[in-house]
């Protein structure tokens, strides 16, 4: 839908506009409170939702676990020390006034420990190697948690402009509903109108404010709802965007770059090779491990020596251990075999929701053709009406019932107009771009088009 034709009124509001600037009325951008995009309220949403710092706090934790398996391939260096007062002192006397102190009454000792593993059954290279696969997949995973949360965002702000503009079109119509009445109030004064007549625009006018009561609520609730979502404080105005550009290309083509790009499936694959890794980590433990222990020890007691130096190396060879390494084989296979199904279960479903989306918005977009055209036939059917009830051809309730179409016809236009822009951003999201054009998300390449479109105004654009 061309923002033109967004814009364009039916005739079931021409009352109620032609009274506001006839008095006087203008719309001050000044005067009014800030309006809210769409990316602003993501990228909002980004830093203060609790999705995104979970997904940071786990990516973190993935970086502790790399550093922490690094750390095995490292040397360890530590220093010993020991104090010791005993009850009395030990000592060798060779000859009268010639004695050797073989263990003094304050006895002290302390060292200086270098170990090197040498060989670990490469266990310790291959976990380093998956802990960095999953601090990939980790990364991968924040980038999958901001395009979910971008697409919340985008749900509940569409849910909210709607709400807006059909309490909008509500409020309208009741107005156009409260001068109908007075005619008609007038008219049965002279004897034009039955009294059926005042009574049935009298029930309509009651149902008018009972819409607008519901839907006042209904968009209270959604703005308080895009408001907590995006962290931000009470939201009076939104500054919905212009169309969302939507991909291009033939559904089988958009389902093979959904699963290239959609960082679930790279995730997926990074985990799939970490497990692959893990299997290999367990084995190792089958493989000899040996050890470098270098030693720089010195004591009080001169027996045997005050200080000495040492080299060991040590080797150990697995004979039997009852079965362990083996169990922990066959659990690591395991864990491969979920990691393989799980991605086969993701593959299945983002083919669904690539399916899903494109039907979703090819339905929203002929949708959004027939209410246009709706609305269009339902404005000139009431013009038309209004017309000939002006000159006595047509009737109160014909005049009504035209009130009535037009009023529903401009509310599901909105209605539609909305889904279709948020079916375009669905679509986008399903096949792995960035659901929000102009809003960098974090672990993404920005590859968007129309970045600057996105964001060129700041006015807000209500439908009146």
């Amino acid at each position: 839908m061309s923002r033109g034709n967004l814009n364009t009124l039916p005739g079931v509001l021409e009352l109620v506009l032609v009274g506001f600037f006839c008095a006087g009325g203008s719309i001050s951008a000044a005067a009014s409170p800030p309006a809210r995009s769409l990316p602003e309220l993501v990228r909002s949403a980004l830093s203060t939702d609790e999705s995104m710092a979970s997904a940071a706090s786990q990516l973190r934790r993935a970086g502790a676990d790399t550093r922490l398996a690094r750390s095995a391939l490292l040397p360890r260096l530590e220093l010993n020390g020991t104090y010791t007062r005993f009850q009395s002192e030990q000592a060798f006397e060779f000859a009268p006034g010639q004695s050797f102190v073989v263990r003094p009454l304050a006895d002290w000792n302390w060292s200086a420990d270098l170990t090197q593993t040498l060989f670990y059954g490469l266990r310790d290279w291959r976990a380093r190697d998956v802990a960095r696969e999953q601090y990939a997949a980790a990364q991968i995973e924040r980038a999958s948690a901001a395009s979910d949360l971008a697409l919340r965002v985008s749900q509940a702000f569409f849910d909210a402009v709607a709400a807006r503009e059909r309490l909008q079109v509500r409020t309208a119509a009741l107005k156009q509903v409260e001068a109908q009445l007075r005619v008609a109030q007038r008219r049965f004064q002279v004897g034009e109108l039955t009294s059926a007549d005042v009574a049935r625009w009298s029930a309509r006018l009651a149902a008018e404010r009972q819409a607008v009561a519901e839907a006042d609520g209904t968009d209270e609730l959604a703005r308080r709802r895009l408001a907590r979502l995006a962290g931000v404080d009470a939201i009076e105005q939104l500054n919905p965007p212009p169309p969302v550009p939507t991909p291009a290309g033939k559904p089988e083509g958009l389902t093979l770059r959904a699963l290239e790009s959609r960082p679930e499936m790279t995730a997926l694959d990074r985990r799939l090779k970490a497990a692959a890794l893990m299997i290999r980590v367990e084995k190792g433990a089958w493989l000899p491990e040996l050890d470098a222990h270098l030693q720089y020890f010195r004591q009080k007691a001169d027996f045997p020596s005050n200080d000495w130096a040492s080299l060991a190396l040590t080797l150990k060879v697995p004979i039997y251990d009852g079965g362990v390494t083996a169990a922990r084989v066959a659990k690591a296979r395991e864990d491969l075999m979920d990691a393989e199904i799980l991605r086969r279960k993701v593959e299945k479903a983002i083919r669904d929701q690539v399916d899903a989306s494109l039907i979703s918005y090819r339905t929203a977009a002929l949708t959004l053709t027939a209410a246009k055209e709706r609305s269009r036939a339902a404005a000139e059917a009431y013009r038309q009406v209004k017309r000939a009830y002006a000159v006595g051809e047509a009737t109160a309730t014909d005049l009504l019932t035209a009130t009535t179409d037009a009023t529903d016809a401009r509310t599901a236009a909105v209605i539609a107009h909305w889904q279709r822009e948020l079916q375009a951003i669905a679509l986008r999201h399903a096949v792995g771009l960035q659901p929000v054009p102009g809003v960098s998300l974090p672990g993404w390449e920005d590859e968007d088009a129309h970045p600057e479109s996105f964001e060129k105004s700041n006015e807000p654009r209500n439908v009146p």
